[in-house]
């Protein structure tokens, strides 16, 4: 009896201890805060963050699926990862009294993302951008004086993307992004699910897959950065990560993104809390700490990502907030297109089609 006592009580301790562990466990893509905003928080409040990092939110939805992932707080695609992942309890509704910065988001942001989480219950905007042309503006304007840099033909017209393979082209791995900006080039539906009219997207594609170097989520940035790509089909704020890290390392050269005239998908990061995270209030600590507009601004202007914060913007360096390829105008959003969640049998189409595209199949 006294030996099952004793062991009840060393229960009862480590359930203590653990309840009271100052730890937060973050899984986000690199670099998504300011460089100093994970010391800053730690210092503030005395948990300590464990930061992992993603390539993919394809595998973010594969480890969340699978539960218990072990993380706090993630940085999740709204539309349409999250989307997706609602219906099934992947996400805790979150503790919005707890959140008071809240109130710093901008309404429009809100009410987009609301679209796709009733009420903004299991989520708030982060970062925001659009995927579409970034280019080393001196290698281009070299090679090609009158490129159509405001169009999708750099990406998908074989003759203008032949030009650029010597000096490096890359495109993302995800079928969602490239197959979706292919159909907007071509003035169809991103979000089809007719057999033809993805194989169209797939024709696209394949056209100047002699010219691709790579397909990769997020080594563009590097080669972008070092000189070994001088274009890419990328995320809006990852052409601005690029142009720092060449001016930091001293490149002759600069990086530059802009918004296609056919249109161009936008994406929407949110963060939110998983059902089982081990610390859910240091989760909702966290949030609310990077909702301080100081926090979102440093963020914003490091990373070069479009900030939801709309109390951040005046914080923000006058020409990144007047830059209207990362901040447009409402005129130049209405170009943009949401991409909508697929059933499972029009996701497994596109995997197929995206194999296709990139000669796996």
């Amino acid at each position: 009896m006294k030996r099952w006592l004793a062991l009840a009580a060393a229960c009862l301790l480590a359930t203590s201890a653990m309840a009271e562990e100052k730890v937060l466990h973050l899984y986000s893509w690199d670099a998504y805060f300011g460089a100093k905003t994970i010391a800053q928080f730690e210092k503030e409040t005395g948990i300590k963050v464990s930061y992992d990092v993603f390539d993919s939110n394809d595998i973010v939805e594969t480890k969340m699926a699978m539960g218990h992932s072990g993380y706090d707080v993630i940085t999740v695609n709204l539309s349409p990862h999250l989307l997706r992942q609602l219906p099934i309890g992947i996400w805790a509704p979150l503790d919005k009294k707890r959140l008071p910065n809240l109130v710093n988001i901008d309404p429009a942001l809100l009410a987009r993302a609301g679209e796709v989480d009733r009420d903004n219950a299991h989520s708030v905007p982060w970062m925001w951008g659009t995927t579409g042309v970034g280019y080393n503006v001196d290698k281009v304007k070299a090679i090609m004086p009158d490129a159509p840099v405001d169009s999708l033909r750099m990406l998908f017209d074989p003759e203008v993307v032949a030009k650029f393979a010597p000096c490096g082209v890359a495109m993302l791995d995800d079928a969602e992004q490239v197959l979706g900006l292919a159909l907007i080039y071509l003035g169809l539906n991103p979000d089809t699910t007719d057999h033809d009219e993805l194989q169209k997207a797939v024709d696209v594609v394949a056209k100047v897959r002699p010219y691709i170097r790579k397909f990769h989520s997020s080594n563009y940035i590097n080669g972008l950065a070092e000189g070994d790509l001088c274009l890419a089909l990328g995320f809006s704020g990852d052409m601005q990560i690029a142009d720092s890290r060449a001016k930091e390392a001293g490149r002759p050269f600069s990086i530059a993104y802009r918004l296609s005239k056919e249109g161009n998908l936008v994406w929407s990061d949110v963060l939110a809390v998983p059902t089982d995270a081990p610390h859910p209030d240091a989760a909702h600590a966290f949030i609310d700490f990077v909702m301080r507009p100081e926090i979102a601004a440093t963020a914003a202007t490091e990373t070069g990502f479009s900030t939801a914060n709309k109390a951040a913007l005046g914080l923000l360096d006058e020409k990144l907030r007047g830059n209207s390829d990362l901040y447009p105008s409402a005129e130049a959003q209405k170009r943009f297109h949401l991409p909508k969640a697929l059933d499972q049998k029009a996701l497994k189409m596109w995997t197929k089609a995206w194999n296709r595209a990139k000669g796996l199949e």
